[in-house]
């Protein structure tokens, strides 16, 4: 992690300048990239079940932004590849769905079907930060998973039985989940050639979702005696039979059929065909992107057109697979759609990266588009699953045209998160009582007036003598494509999504952030999809304090004073393990700097921290003694122990003194090393390690770092 920390210190402030920034600001940047790493499942369970009770939050997602549908409320189940879900919606493969505690959040704010993020043979990638661009559309350079395949088979499973634990505790949902509106789906999503695909190490990772049992079981021996009764449950061990599969970073044309006979046939899932925007046609998007909608700066990555599949190809590639997928007694489904390459014309991603991927606004009106074309000429029979640019106003007509999963990136990288999304079901729910209608498959009929012309499409299609629910069946998938229509010509008509809506940027203050206190907006904490960021205790207080210089035969002076304040009763950090750098959090922070930069970042243990040198952060332990914390500043290790009721000891890898903790004066000191010079003791350090020990095993508030202790 990057931090950078006041020049009273001893250290020049540093930081990454962008969107408007200090440009003269220094940059301490190392060039290697931040690396996410799993946690114990203990932490994640102890945080699960202990921090509702210490700040009515899970994993910083406030308790009233946890979605537990009402006993009376509308039935929103939906039926997917033949498993039911609680309702539609979801997040798409990407941010939101590589991590264990991702899928928990997800799930507690309303989620109930899950695309886990795309799996590839390459888990080896190198990503430039920041990858994620939401200033106002939504740009990005990510794609497929940053853990190792094994890592993702184990973050996947551990979140499936977070989700379990979390739905069957009483303490937490009041029974609420029990039913079928606490039904969830995990939906795989593979990438990116067959030759990847059919690798023994994918192959594995999908048999361990399809039968989850080994992994279920490793994860067992995590859980101290504590959670006994969690150790000993049973967890679902089929946790998914779909596949999504990702068309997109080069996934040849010509082997997007190959790969779904291999799905359906050999491996025996249900697939989902992912569909790419220039399917739609240059001209047809283009006009759409640039006349319509007036997005004129940008353009679209000419080898897009080049690789995506043509519209008549699509609809031949429809009908084989679906043939294929018939005779093998397996679903078929396609997706509407990946993101759109277009050429990097900003300045906010690193250089070398002439690509980026848009979403958010203009996808929708593009990606809606293609899906009423593709509809028109398929007709309603087809699976449609639907991701661009949905929000909270737009998701009601998307599950009306029966999308299923409707999923969700981009708006949930704004701030609020996660808890953007009770408010796309409780819109869901005013929008079916306001038409009658106590279930999806009337809403379907009745949200635009077509249940009568439905019903006639599905009597004509169906003959006379098909069955009643037979007609009623066929007039719900009829009603969806009527409403497609109506969605994709509103799409094209609605000024929200357009160029002169979008240009809006989010404001800053005239402040930089430090390492203590900001403006506590908590912006920072929802907007991170991995939970990484997370609020400490300290206490208010401000005083003079001096360093203290030592001597080469280990005398003891006064050095220079300063005046160290803490003004604010809660602070910031950044647990590292969870944090990739994306840059979002420093895109809606206020200040100028970025909390994952400026902000002391903490690793879950001694490995990890060294394995991320030289960028600076921290770690904390426990002995029998005391608590102690290592960190590393401006590529300067440094270690601070309180032993006992009145004493600490402090190390700067030149001196190691002692110290009254009483009046934080220097008792005596030791060289490490032979010198001929003097040493001065920074105290700011020693002030500064201290209040990050104590505030964040501070156990009043629950978080990551303190969750390791019992």
């Amino acid at each position: 992690m990057r931090t950078s920390y006041p020049g009273g210190a001893g250290f020049p402030e540093v930081s990454r300048a962008k969107g408007g920034g200090d440009e003269s600001a220094r940059v301490y940047d190392d060039g290697a990239m931040a690396e996410l790493t799993p946690a114990p499942l203990t932490s994640l369970v102890r945080r699960l079940f202990r921090e509702p009770r210490t700040q009515d939050t899970l994993f910083e997602l406030p308790r009233r932004k946890w979605f537990l549908p009402a006993d009376n409320g509308p039935d929103m189940t939906v039926d997917f590849h033949g498993e039911r879900a609680g309702n539609p919606v979801g997040p798409a493969a990407g941010p939101h769905t590589q991590m264990a505690q991702n899928l928990l959040l997800s799930y507690a704010a309303g989620a109930r079907i899950c695309e886990l993020k795309t799996v590839q043979i390459n888990d080896h990638l190198r990503i430039p930060r920041p990858c994620i661009d939401m200033t106002n559309v939504g740009y990005n350079i990510e794609w497929s998973q940053e853990l190792l395949v094994e890592q993702s088979l184990r973050e996947y499973v551990a979140g499936a039985m977070l989700i379990q634990m979390f739905r069957r505790s009483q303490e937490l949902t009041q029974g609420r989940l029990d039913g079928p509106a606490g039904d969830w789906i995990f939906d795989l999503s593979v990438g990116y050639d067959l030759k990847g695909i059919r690798s023994g190490k994918v192959r594995a990772f999908l048999d361990g979702m399809r039968d989850a049992t080994a992994t279920i079981d490793s994860l067992r021996t995590e859980l101290p005696a504590e959670f006994a009764d969690q150790r000993d449950a049973e967890y679902r061990s089929r946790l998914s039979t779909s596949i999504t599969l990702s068309t997109f970073h080069g996934c040849p044309a010509d082997e997007i059929e190959s790969i779904t006979e291999f799905l359906l046939g050999e491996c025996d899932f249900d697939v989902i065909v992912k569909m790419n925007p220039p399917t739609l046609g240059r001209e047809t998007l283009e006009h759409l992107l640039h006349e319509t909608l007036g997005y004129t700066e940008l353009s679209v990555n000419p080898t897009a057109y080049d690789a995506a599949i043509s519209f008549d190809e699509s609809i031949e590639l429809y009908r084989r697979l679906t043939h294929y997928a018939h005779q093998r007694n397996r679903r078929l489904g396609f997706k509407f759609s990946n993101t759109l390459e277009v050429e990097n014309h900003r300045d906010f991603f690193p250089d070398g990266n002439p690509v980026m991927y848009l979403s958010g606004q203009p996808l929708h009106v593009i990606t809606m588009a293609l899906t009423d074309a593709f509809r028109q000429a398929v007709g309603p029979d087809v699976p449609i699953s639907f991701s661009a640019g949905v929000d909270r106003f737009n998701f009601p007509d998307a599950v009306a045209c029966g999308f299923v999963p409707v999923t969700i990136s981009t708006d949930l990288l704004r701030p609020g998160g996660y808890g953007r999304l009770p408010a796309y079901l409780e819109g869901l729910a005013s929008a079916m009582s306001a038409c009658g209608a106590s279930n999806i498959r009337d809403f379907m009929l009745d949200r635009h007036g077509h249940r009568e012309e439905a019903e006639g499409h599905a009597r004509a299609a169906l003959g006379r003598n098909a069955t009643e629910s037979a007609v009623c069946d066929a007039a719900i998938r009829w009603a969806g494509l009527l409403n497609t229509r109506v969605l994709a010509d509103a799409a094209r008509n609605d000024p929200r999504y357009r160029a002169e809506k979008n240009r809006k940027i989010p404001t800053r203050v005239d402040s930089k952030l430090e390492i203590f206190d900001c403006v506590t907006c908590d912006k920072c904490l929802p907007v991170c999809p991995n939970a990484a960021n997370f609020k400490y205790p300290t206490p208010v207080t401000a005083f003079d304090y001096c360093d203290w210089i030592v001597d080469p035969d280990g005398r003891l002076r006064e050095g220079a004073s300063r005046r160290f304040a803490i003004e604010k009763e809660m602070q910031i950090a950044c647990y590292a393990d969870f944090c990739n750098e994306c840059g979002n959090c420093d895109t809606f922070c206020p200040e100028y700097g970025g909390p994952y930069i400026e902000k002391p970042s903490f690793f879950g243990d001694l490995e990890t921290w060294r394995d991320a040198a030289p960028r600076d952060g921290f770690v904390i332990g426990a002995t029998r003694d005391g608590a102690w914390i290592v960190g590393r500043i401006r590529g300067v290790e440094y270690r601070f122990d309180q032993r006992e009721k009145d004493a600490a000891v402090f190390e700067d890898g030149r001196v190691r003194v002692e110290l009254d903790r009483s009046s934080w004066t220097v008792r005596k000191a030791g060289w490490l090393a032979t010198t001929d010079a003097s040493h001065v003791v920074d105290m700011w350090v020693v002030h500064t390690l201290r209040h990050l020990l104590a505030g964040v095993l501070d156990a009043s508030r629950s978080n990551q770092v303190n969750a390791a202790f019992a």
